[in-house]
């Protein structure tokens, strides 16, 4: 029991920011997520090209990332004190193959559930999967991106700011998630729910010590797998063909 004390002790990284930094995380705890809550209703939603959708992400995530970037400079603050840093090769490896597996377990339950419970996918979350190779190409570099910048923002940035204000990484984390859910609204009541829940798993190398890094690669990884085709077998096969 000591042992996995230890392990799970908070350990998270903990910033008191400025009002520079505080104006950061007001935006990406309540405007970013308030501001993803106004969109079409699903059944008139005109959905534009997936290739369209795939650079305007990576775009977006560029922004974010870059927007991170400002305010750490302007604060004074190093990645480092936000998560950013190494860690042994033991404690990445285990990490990310836990985060990796964790979160596509997760999705795939919270999935499965949902359909049961008659909560359907919006129609948006299929359309993102790509079904072509050039797509699928495009694609890993949306998971690369948004591997990167959201973790970084979201499970670094605001985690850290959080912690500092909550006193708790653990509590830092819940809070720190309900946004990243409801920024992920549009893929559906299913969809915040998972991004909630795979967004808390990644929290954890961060909280107990481990970093960023091991969240970075499990989140590119999850995205890459099932833009690769492990979407299809997490899909119920009639939700599928609703959504298409």
């Amino acid at each position: 029991m000591s042992g996995l004390v230890g392990v799970l002790q908070d350990l998270a990284p903990a910033v008191e920011f400025g009002w520079t930094g505080r104006a950061f995380v007001f935006v990406l705890l309540v405007v970013v997520p308030f501001l993803s809550l106004f969109q079409p209703v699903e059944r008139e939603m005109v959905l534009p090209p997936r290739m369209a959708l795939y650079i305007s992400a990576v775009i977006g995530m560029v922004v974010l990332v870059a927007a991170t970037g400002v305010v750490l400079v302007a604060e004074g603050i190093a990645p480092s004190e936000i998560g950013l840093h190494s860690t042994g090769v033991a404690a990445f490896v285990v990490w990310t193959v836990v985060t990796t597996a964790g979160a596509l377990l997760g999705d795939f339950l919270i999935t499965r559930l949902a359909s049961r419970l008659g909560v359907h996918e919006s129609r948006l979350t299929y359309h993102l999967m790509p079904r072509t190779r050039r797509e699928q190409s495009t694609f890993l570099s949306v998971s690369a991106s948004a591997g990167f910048g959201e973790e970084l923002t979201y499970h670094g940035f605001l985690l850290a700011g959080l912690a500092a204000w909550l006193g708790n990484g653990w509590l830092a984390a819940v809070v720190a998630n309900v946004a990243f859910g409801l920024l992920h609204a549009y893929q559906g009541q299913a969809g915040a729910v998972r991004a909630f829940a795979m967004g808390y798993l990644f929290c954890l190398p961060v909280i107990t010590g481990a970093g960023l890094w091991p969240a970075i690669v499990g989140h590119f990884l999850v995205n890459a797998l099932l833009g690769m085709g492990l979407w299809k077998l997490m899909i119920p096969p009639q939700a599928d063909a609703e959504g298409t």
